[in-house]
């Protein structure tokens, strides 16, 4: 069933979730796939098709206009599966290896080769055209090494060599161009051996469908009683569903991540801000920072406690040494803070409390009036 509000010819919708885009004929050509229609026709595609099938029977053509269309199919929202059905050549079978999946059926042909053109005009003119090949087959290496594994410059040794480079769907499978390889119906009538320009004409002129490979992962898939009663849409819904839930908890997982990543550096500028105003203060020494340090790692309430409780020096003043030494007016305030509010009030030491000690008066306050 073709949708007539596509434009270009090569359409075919599906599904309710699924269509495909069929690109036969001559890149960039007249009377082919126009770079303009094929990626126009994909981004129409991917607004309401969440899996795009891309059939490609080429000989190649246009290396710009394969380059737009390569990087349409690269960069799709959709889940895009491309099929060789019969021939995908030149700059064809660089838009296949697109680094989208790439099922090649079993009589298929794949071919790669260097950049060729040509240019009229003097000898700066036929130098700067050079310079442009030159420039393209290092892009298009470049672009074929994200599918197969190799550098850019493995690429253009192997295949941009001055030799056309055909591999059948096996060959391809075994050198890591193709991830499946698939039947088509009628395919045995073109024989054990068939010419890359008979697979092309044969698919030219096929009106089938070619079988979906996905079909029998979707049997297995049944084989789970979750599945057993659902559709093939259904399914995929459900898989589709499971996938997003999946991807919103690494979403909220890495979210978590980074909020305790920034709350323990937060914690730790907040303890290195109280331990500078301490020494600023005259409550500990410079020298016991990493001691005071290790003890706020290690009980941050205890060690807040003994040295919120030591006075502020001043030349004559006792320091944190004599408080924890337990002598002077420190050893006053280590009275004061075993003592309880009540009992300091009984003692009739409220007053000395808050004149010498304000940090330690604050403490008891909050303890007895929760405040």
């Amino acid at each position: 069933m073709t949708d007539k509000s596509f434009k270009f010819f090569n359409v075919v919708v599906l599904g309710p979730t699924r269509a495909s885009l069929m690109l036969y004929g001559e890149i960039g050509g007249k009377d082919g796939v126009s770079a303009e229609g094929a990626v126009g026709e994909l981004m129409s595609l991917q607004q309401t098709y969440s899996d795009i099938d891309v059939h490609i029977n080429s000989m190649g053509g246009e290396v710009f206009a394969g380059i737009a269309i390569f990087n349409a199919l690269k960069d799709s929202t959709a889940r895009v599966n491309i099929y060789v059905d019969g021939l995908a050549a030149s700059i064809a079978g660089v838009i296949a290896l697109c680094g989208k999946p790439l099922h090649m059926s079993r009589y298929s042909r794949l071919m790669l080769h260097q950049v060729s053109g040509g240019c009229a005009g003097g000898a700066k003119e036929m130098r700067e055209c050079a310079d442009l090949i030159e420039s393209l087959e290092t892009t298009l290496a470049s672009m074929v090494s994200r599918k197969c594994g190799m550098t850019p410059e493995e690429v253009k040794a192997a295949y941009f060599d001055g030799v056309d480079h055909w591999f059948t769907a096996q060959e391809a499978f075994d050198r890591r161009l193709c991830d499946y390889i698939y039947d088509m119906d009628g395919q045995d009538a073109l024989g054990p051996a068939p010419t890359a320009e008979q697979v092309y004409a044969f698919v030219n002129r096929a009106e089938t469908t070619p079988k979906q490979p996905h079909m029998d992962l979707i049997e297995e898939i049944k084989k789970d009683q979750s599945f057993a009663n659902l559709s093939e849409e259904q399914i995929l819904a459900k898989i589709k569903s499971a996938n997003n839930q999946a991807a919103k908890v690494e979403a909220l997982e890495a979210k978590v991540a980074a909020l305790e990543a920034e709350k323990a550096e937060a914690k730790k500028q907040a303890v290195d801000a109280y331990l500078n105003q301490a020494v600023s203060d005259g409550r500990i020494q410079s020298s016991q920072l990493e001691g005071f340090r290790k003890l706020m790692d290690a009980d941050e309430a205890s060690a807040r406690a003994v040295i919120d409780a030591t006075p502020k020096t001043s030349a004559g003043k006792p320091s944190i040494k004599d408080f924890l030494n337990g002598g002077g007016a420190a050893g006053e305030s280590k009275d004061l803070a075993k003592m309880s509010w009540d009992e300091i009030d009984r003692a009739e030491r409220l007053a000395e409390l808050k004149e010498n000690h304000p940090e330690l008066y604050r403490q008891k306050f909050a303890e007895k009036f929760g405040a």
